[in-house]
């Protein structure tokens, strides 16, 4: 591996480096750069090129934009290898976040400071930190397939000081809560549809998805096989659950199985009880897309004057929160709420009622009083 410098005009310099043949094409590679300055400059590059392509750690020049490679790591990586809707967040995280910041920069000239600008003036904007940690993901998978195509040496954004990220408070519905929900949907026609998220734990997809051959009113229980999910390029669809935990049979308990038995005999009435009708679906008998599920919540929620920091999602809490009042253990409300790792229902259970602590350090009062003067007197 050689290299010499030829001068082409004042302080203009040629450096040429044979490194071998292209293993590609095997055919010789040359390696050309032209730089102004002094003379000792153009040798301190070449010395530093020379030393990168002995160490296999030299990245060709190129000229490709973030934005270009963005665009080719979106479509060409990822539009294959994940589901539609992590698809389409990621090319909007892209589109919103990272091509108007830093899109026309040379990929090779990306630096940590201009990702950690990014992220500080979107934080400084009101974005939330769970956004900006977000942007920081997609910028740093892209970046890592740069690294793996020698498009770029290092992975700039392995640099960066992400935003700490407040742990979010889920608050479940209370017991008085609750029945005034249930008390104001109860002659509603999707009254069966929030009695069973209540009863079993279902995620809104999960409950949505249910179509009538995954419910067996015999046995009492259903079987979670597909969610109902909707993007931008397709309205409704069904997909499997991301993990094989998030599958299986969920038993019903009686007051979830008489709403389904009733629910049953209105769809029959309707003709929408065949094998692969949605159980829960428009007045037309069409899939209930899920935002609209959610709007559809929000209302009934509203007029049973219930606070909006309880949404659709926080249904599934409230189940959770019920078996712990309950007194269920904690592996098997892990098994009932179908979570892949014990340590996310010890989280949500973490979350316990103002009631529920009350009582639990009132179980201690008699211990304490022992010895006491509260002590109770002998008989």
């Amino acid at each position: 591996m050689s290299g010499h410098i030829t001068q082409e005009g004042k302080g203009k310099w040629k450096i040429t480096i044979e490194a071998g043949k292209d293993p590609a094409t095997g055919k010789r590679k040359r390696i050309i750069r032209r730089i102004e300055g002094r003379r000792m400059d153009a040798q301190a590059i070449m010395a530093q090129i020379i030393t990168e392509l002995r160490q296999d750690k030299y990245i060709d020049q190129d000229n490709t934009t973030v934005g270009q490679w963005l665009n080719t790591w979106l479509h060409d990586y990822k539009k294959s290898s994940v589901r539609l809707t992590t698809w389409e967040s990621y090319e909007m995280i892209a589109r919103t976040y990272l091509a108007p910041a830093i899109g026309a920069l040379a990929l090779q000239d990306l630096r940590p400071e201009h990702l950690q600008k990014l992220y500080n003036d979107k934080q400084q904007s009101g974005l939330s930190a769970r956004t900006v940690r977000y942007i920081h993901t997609i910028i740093h998978a892209a970046l890592k397939q740069a690294v793996k195509n020698q498009l770029v040496f290092r992975n700039a954004a392995e640099a960066t000081t992400l935003p700490k990220q407040e742990k979010s408070q889920v608050r479940a519905m209370t017991i008085s809560e609750q029945a005034d929900f249930l008390q104001v949907v109860q002659d509603t026609r999707m009254a069966p549809a929030f009695i069973v998220l209540l009863a079993t734990g279902l995620r809104r997809g999960e409950l949505l998805g249910l179509r009538w051959r995954n419910v067996d009113l015999a046995l009492a229980r259903i079987s979670v096989e597909e969610n109902l999910v909707r993007t931008n390029s397709v309205s409704a669809y069904y997909q499997p659950p991301k993990t094989e935990k998030s599958k299986g049979q969920i038993p019903l308990n009686n007051t979830a199985l008489d709403a389904l038995k009733d629910h049953r005999k209105a769809m029959l009435a309707a003709g929408y009880c065949s094998p692969d009708k949605p159980v829960f679906c428009t007045k037309n008998g069409t899939p209930y897309i899920p935002r609209n599920f959610s709007r559809t919540f929000e209302k009934l929620r509203d007029k049973a004057n219930i606070s909006k920091d309880i949404t659709v999602h926080t249904l599934r809490h409230t189940f959770a929160t019920r078996l712990l009042e309950a007194g269920v253990s904690l592996k098997e409300a892990q098994e009932l709420l179908r979570h892949e790792n014990i340590a996310t229902t010890a989280d949500v259970y973490s979350h316990v009622s103002v009631e529920m602590k009350q009582a639990a350090v009132n179980k201690l009062d008699q211990n304490l009083q022992t010895g006491t003067k509260r002590a109770p007197k002998p008989k």
